[in-house]
């Protein structure tokens, strides 16, 4: 943990509120990040995030200031977003497949068309995601969207790194053959069309 990080963990953890207030605009993409990993949802992810540093927020006085916080942190996101989807699925109120789209602004010298397939790409890709089990969406988000290191995938989830590398080349694996029967369903529907 950087020094300036250490500083202003230790202010907040002394009741300081500008302190965590500086560690929410620290993580708040991060957080972001992995509740929309979980949830799909724009509007529930930005809930979900404050929702966890809300946890956080009063959790503080139990953090061990010799651990890094981000690790901390992220656990907590992950059992906020873990209770949501549980509670979501009891009441029927959830389909994981129903995603929003990511918003893709192509460069002025795109073609409709190849706007079309990347459009088409990242739906595909974003749905397969939410196919998906947990743990393995999970760990290609922190890989690939957060640009997180083996090591620290590791340190986050509590696991040792050979799994981190397991678990990922499974999610790939997974996520590919995903995409295959995506890739070969919109084939066959388009001879057919």
């Amino acid at each position: 943990m950087a020094s300036d990080e250490a500083a202003i963990l230790h202010q907040a953890i002394g009741g300081n509120p500008a302190a965590f207030e500086s560690l929410v605009r620290t993580y708040q993409k991060k957080a972001y990040i992995v509740a929309y990993g979980f949830v799909g949802n724009r509007e529930d992810a930005v809930d979900l995030a404050q929702e966890s540093f809300a946890r956080a927020f009063k959790a503080l006085n139990r953090f061990d200031e010799s651990l890094p916080f981000y690790p901390w942190l992220h656990r907590i996101i992950r059992n906020v977003c873990l209770n949501f989807l549980r509670k979501k699925r009891r009441h029927g109120e959830i389909s994981l497949n129903d995603m929003v789209d990511k918003g893709y602004d192509p460069p002025d010298d795109e073609t409709p068309d190849r706007t079309a397939e990347l459009g088409e790409l990242s739906k595909a890709i974003s749905a397969a995601m939410f196919q998906l089990p947990h743990d393995q969406r999970e760990i290609l988000v922190l890989r690939h969207l957060q640009e997180m290191s083996y090591a620290e995938i590791a340190t986050c989830l509590g696991i040792p790194q050979g799994t981190v590398m397991s678990r990922l080349h499974s999610a790939r694996v997974n996520l590919r053959g995903l995409l295959e029967d995506v890739k070969v369903s919109s084939l066959g529907s388009r001879k057919e069309g």
